[in-house]
């Protein structure tokens, strides 16, 4: 299943003004791993979340789209060091950024498109500026005190779901709340409509990082376009692995079947399968449902029940989805 078509031309738009957006006489050895990854095949949901949230408002795209690249640039500036950390060997079905060039020069990218993201930012419409630049910044501090939770959680033996929720709530939900917000401001949405869409963002956020959790373990590998299991693996304390922890907590007697300790899988598709078994699949999946069905009561009261409207159709897309 792909994105609606209604979104082809906001796509067609993001990508033409990202890749113009990069300083044209940078070296070779920073140009050439940029456009590597920026022309990298990808949803572009975030930058599609600030064009429609500028139209669902009554705005006219365009004073958006210099907040959506930017939001853009900044996620791939996250995903850039987020490789790097995990140690992720492929990144939308292509090697990731270190593995072909190096962490230094994967690094100094990341780097790079932060600023760059600051430089297509500061070309929004004068009168959102100052709102648009203090929501942007704010939520780089979140993203990073996120990340520092996640790299804290990785040294801790326990981690309690409520506790994850908060991590990816700053790691990943504040980034899409922001891409909503910034695109109701650009378009003249009055407060409670860029509150609204704040928290329909906020929801839908943690509905896909839960939704990305369990892909890592049910995911079509062609189609995801990287290796399944890596949280596995790397005993990442993820949403999928948490629930089952908590799961065999709740009801002991399972564990004479199912070892509390992962550890004690010694393959990978021992532990897919006692997902299946206990039901964690659906379990999951039916937390990442609750988000989304928040997400939708917020969309609704921000601009109404028009379910043409884009932002109700990337929802059923994103609930749908298998990459």
């Amino acid at each position: 299943m792909g994105l609606p078509d209604i979104f082809s031309r906001h796509l067609d738009q993001v990508d033409s003004y990202l890749l113009n957006s990069v300083p044209p006489d940078l070296p070779a050895s920073l140009a050439e791993p940029i456009f590597y990854f920026l022309k990298m095949p990808g949803k572009k949901i975030r930058p599609l979340l600030v064009l429609s949230a500028c139209e669902a408002v009554g705005g006219k795209p365009e004073d958006a789209l210099p907040a959506a690249v930017a939001v853009e640039l900044f996620h791939d500036f996250t995903l850039i060091h987020d490789d790097i950390m995990d140690q992720d060997e492929l990144r939308r079905g292509l090697q990731t950024l270190h593995v072909k060039y190096g962490n230094p020069t994967a690094i100094l990218v990341g780097d790079l498109l932060i600023g760059v993201a600051y430089k297509v930012l500061l070309r929004s419409p004068a009168a959102q500026l100052k709102p648009v630049l203090d929501i942007f910044t704010d939520t780089l501090v979140k993203v990073c005190e996120g990340q520092a939770l996640d790299e804290e959680f990785e040294k801790r033996a326990e981690v309690r779901v409520e506790e994850y929720l908060d991590m990816i709530g700053k790691k990943t939900a504040w980034l899409i709340q922001t891409a909503c917000a910034l695109g109701a401001i650009c378009g003249g949405g009055n407060p409670e409509q860029v509150q609204h869409l704040s928290r329909f963002g906020y929801a839908m956020g943690l509905a896909f990082q839960i939704q990305d959790d369990l892909l890592d373990f049910i995911a079509d590998e062609t189609m995801l376009g990287k290796k399944i299991g890596s949280d596995f693996r790397m005993d990442k304390k993820t949403y999928v692995l948490l629930k089952y922890k908590q799961t065999l907590r709740q009801y002991p007697h399972l564990q004479s079947n199912y070892p509390l300790d992962i550890h004690r899988f010694t393959e990978f598709e021992a532990f897919q399968k006692a997902l299946h078994e206990l039901g964690i699949v659906d379990a999951v999946k039916q937390d990442a449902d609750r988000y989304f069905d928040e997400a939708v009561t917020a969309l609704q009261a921000g601009i109404g029940d028009d379910r043409d409207n884009p932002l109700y159709q990337l929802i059923a897309f994103l609930q749908n989805r298998q990459y």
